[in-house]
């Protein structure tokens, strides 16, 4: 039986979009298959365990009227700054009288002449018209849409008429597609000043919506209204509630990890977007009637509205208690507002605003924070009513002083009534049901015997790991107060770089640490924070703007495998742009992951089995003689740097003695298995995962290996080239994994075995092994006793099965990350 799909349309990259995520997670544990579909910058992948694919195509520019461009060229030319938002919210009325002059013009016109045939426009007074970006977006989705044949579409307005002429297209051919409306926002009341905005959307819906088969919404005044404007059943609520369930962090970042005040101090927050529209002046104002309070406002990057409350404030004698900080990863919200003391929704009664159901007002629920709010409608009503707050007269901000002093001198008695209970009922778990109802009720009846519900648990865990992958993003602008933010790159070597950074993150969430990844021709193995390509690293333009980015904003670098960062602007090599780095009080840092730094003449020397002692091809002697330049060149630079060098095995303390070993990171959560090593009847499987160039001692391997196969002692499993998720499954799968037999240390292959809980056979040299505090639990061998050390494995379940567990529990101390955060940590000066 077929599992039925449901794609999510959005009008963006997908990973911003938390709405959608949680709506996916849903369907997903319901059963269902789950893609989403975006626009934006070309990418797919996964986001909260779920597939995506984000397509893209220039949109036509919007045309900018003459008075915009005079009004911003004018403000560049005399206070090189935008125009405030007063002044862009009076053009915008100019812009709206001037437009609705053109439009009757041309409308008195259309009907004293006779019309011109121009089918490549849309007629400016239809939705289409009026916003001419949607049918561009529908062109690059409509034939991905079609490809992935849904059985239910859930887009928001933007995709409504794309969603509902892909099912109807679907139906004609005698299949029937569901489409859901999620109505996220009342569209007859959106916060803009551009009319096109203003009338576009409602009419978009107006056209569309009684053709879709089910509605959702995010709270009753927008449910009644639809009902009532469209004549349809009262739509169920599915508000914008954070996930209440997330897996537990180390330890959660908050705003006050941005901020360098005092602990006790008093801290209004606001999270939502910067706008004049939002009141967030009159937040600041405030300010001026609460001493010691202090305010953090989220924002992106500077602005000319955030230029303006900075210019507020620095008047009003309060700037140095009015803070710009990151906004947090979409998921993290909650835990980000929960250190401050209370949070602050100061909206205007303009647009939505009314019967606004913010997901910041979950969040702050969820993160135990009383509320102040504006007296908007819906606001007002739910925190007069759980008594979790106070109501202020909006652009009042003397009021809204003195809403913040009632709830400031009875903190504990508002925060009592923010009850277990309550935080419970303002989390999405508390409303998917509904969500998932509704998709039931449309979803054809031959289809509900697909469902095949699942745990959603590794989708949370999932979910984890990608937020912490926007920290860096959200924090790179010089609007925030100074944080150590390193920097590694440009070799992000088996993700090794990522993972550092993430682990940093994960454990000091003070810092902000990305992984830069310099693209060449193999495709990306692993992921990355930020790639960089060829041509951008030789071009002068983006050589200065990263210099630039660095200088503002990064304190710390780690160079990997003696690359630079800042492209070919000083040279090719660390050494080359080290002094630049110093003169703007960058600190460096060197690390190396292996051939980048292993002698081979000095190798050969140490280990009998060396793979460049005796190299047997032409093939091995050309590469021996390629890293031996390689590391002849570098070494003496490294030996000559004056800062910190890690190295990732202990090994290559032979090469380098003063060196600190920076552990490699695995996902310990990802990488688990819960089948027992030689366990059951089945025929034990080995996995080998080999090399060519003959450093591992894939010859002796594949020998021993099939020699055993052919007694049938084992299954041997052995792929060359396998990407990193096939690499997963086979080890997951396997009972032994054979890492290396020439090297004399373990390294990334061993750690995700242990990791899976699997037996471990590798060489790691005597003196190496002397250099460990705790003895891995590997089983070891070299090229000469490997056959008599599988066997003996294989004839042992009782053996097996403890290295399996004790593998386990060493890979989860040892390389889990928290180790490697707290060497990075000291790197950086946080501990």
């Amino acid at each position: 039986m077929r599992q039925p799909h449901a794609v999510i349309v959005l009008p963006n990259n997908v990973e911003i979009d938390a709405r959608a995520h949680r709506n996916g997670l849903a369907l997903t544990e319901a059963g269902f298959k789950v893609t989403m579909l975006g626009f934006g910058p070309a990418d797919s992948g996964a986001i909260s365990g779920i597939p995506y694919h984000v397509l893209f195509t220039p949109t036509r520019p919007k045309k900018l009227s003459i008075t915009y461009r005079v009004v911003r060229k004018s403000f560049h030319l005399a206070a090189r700054r935008r125009p405030p938002a007063a002044v862009l919210k009076a053009v915008g009325k100019v812009d709206a009288a001037t437009f609705a002059a053109q439009r009757a013009l041309a409308a008195a016109k259309k009907r004293v002449t006779a019309p011109r045939v121009t089918p490549s426009r849309p007629d400016p007074t239809t939705w289409q018209g009026m916003l001419p970006f949607i049918p561009d977006m529908e062109k690059v989705l409509m034939p991905k849409l079609i490809e992935l044949e849904p059985d239910l579409i859930i887009p928001d307005v933007h995709l409504l008429h794309l969603a509902n002429t892909a099912a109807q297209r679907f139906r004609n051919q005698g299949r029937k597609v569901a489409v859901l409306y999620d109505a996220r926002e009342y569209v007859y009341g959106l916060a803009s000043d551009d009319r096109n905005v203003l009338e576009g959307f409602p009419a978009l819906e107006a056209e569309q919506i009684r053709q879709c088969d089910a509605v959702v919404t995010v709270c009753e005044p927008i449910a009644q209204f639809l009902h009532e404007k469209y004549d349809i059943p009262v739509p169920p609520l599915v508000p914008n509630a954070p996930i209440g369930n997330l897996p537990r962090t180390a330890r959660p970042m908050t705003i006050r990890d941005f901020l360098d005040i005092p602990a006790d101090a008093p801290l209004m927050a606001y999270a939502g977007g910067l706008s004049v529209h939002r009141g967030v002046h009159d937040a600041v104002e405030a300010l001026t009637e609460l001493p010691g309070v202090h305010l953090a406002l989220g924002a992106r990057r500077p602005s000319s509205y955030t230029l303006e409350l900075e210019e507020l404030a620095t008047r009003l004698g309060v700037r140095d208690r009015l803070h710009f900080v990151p906004f947090a990863p979409t998921h993290e919200v909650a835990e980000y507002l929960a250190s401050a003391t209370l949070a602050v929704f100061p909206f205007l009664p303009v647009g939505n605003h009314n019967w606004a159901a913010p997901n910041k007002y979950f969040e702050s629920v969820q993160a135990r924070l009383p509320i102040i709010t504006s007296n908007m409608e819906w606001l007002g009503e739910r925190v007069t009513r759980l008594g979790i707050g106070e109501v202020f007269e909006h652009s009042n901000p003397s009021d809204l002083a003195r809403a913040a002093r009632l709830v400031l001198a009875d903190l504990d008695r508002y925060r009592a009534l923010i009850t277990d209970e309550l935080v419970a009922e303002h989390t999405f778990e508390h409303f998917s049901g509904a969500l998932i109802d509704t998709c039931l009720e449309i979803l054809p009846d031959k289809l509900r015997p697909g469902l095949r519900p699942v745990d959603v648990s590794a989708n949370l865990r999932s979910i984890r790991r990608d937020m912490l992958g926007q920290r860096a993003r959200l924090a790179d602008s010089d609007l925030f107060e100074p944080r150590p933010r390193l920097r590694i790159g440009t070799a992000n070597s088996a993700g090794q770089a990522r993972m550092w950074a993430h682990s940093l993150m994960r454990e000091y969430p003070r810092v902000i640490a990305e992984s830069v990844w310099l693209h060449r021709d193999q495709p990306m193995g692993f992921p990355v924070d930020e790639i960089i390509t060829p041509s951008q690293q030789h071009t002068p333009f983006w050589q200065q703007r990263m210099k630039n980015r660095l200088e503002d904003r990064v304190t710390h670098v780690l160079h990997e495998s003696g690359r630079p960062l800042v492209g070919s602007a000083f040279g090719r090599a660390f050494w080359q742009e080290s002094a630049w780095m110093s003169s703007v009080g960058i600190r460096q840092g060197l690390v190396f992951h292996g051939s980048d730094i292993r002698n081979p003449r000095r190798h050969a020397e140490l280990e009998p089995c060396s793979p460049f002692a005796d190299p047997g091809d032409e093939e091995m002697a050309e590469l021996t003689q390629q890293l031996q330049r390689s590391v002849d060149r570098i070494t003496p630079h490294v030996l000559a740097f004056d800062g910190p060098v890690f190295v990732t095995t202990p090994d290559l303390l032979d090469y380098l003695p003063d060196a600190t070993v920076l552990p490699v990171v695995v996902d310990t959560d990802l990488w688990h298995s819960d089948l027992v090593p030689l366990s059951g009847a089945h025929t034990p499987a080995v996995f080998h995962i080999p090399n060519k160039s003959g450093l591992k001692g894939s010859d002796v391997v594949d020998a021993v290996c099939e020699r055993l196969e052919a007694e049938g002692l084992i299954r041997y499993v052995r792929e060359e080239n396998l990407p990193h998720t096939r690499v997963r499954q086979h080890m997951l799968e396997s009972d032994i994994v054979v890492d290396q037999l020439r090297v004399g240390d373990y390294g990334l292959t061993a750690v995700e075995a242990m990791s899976s809980g699997k037996v471990v056979i590798g060489h790691i040299a005597d003196r190496v092994l002397a250099r460990y505090e705790t003895e891995p639990p590997i089983v070891r061998a070299t090229c000469a006793t490997f056959e008599e050390v599988l066997r003996s494995v294989i004839a042992d379940r009782e053996r097996a099965a403890d290295l399996g567990r004790r593998g386990r529990e060493y890979a989860v101390a040892q390389h889990d990350g928290r180790r490697s955060a707290q060497i990075l940590a000291s790197f950086v000066g946080e501990n």
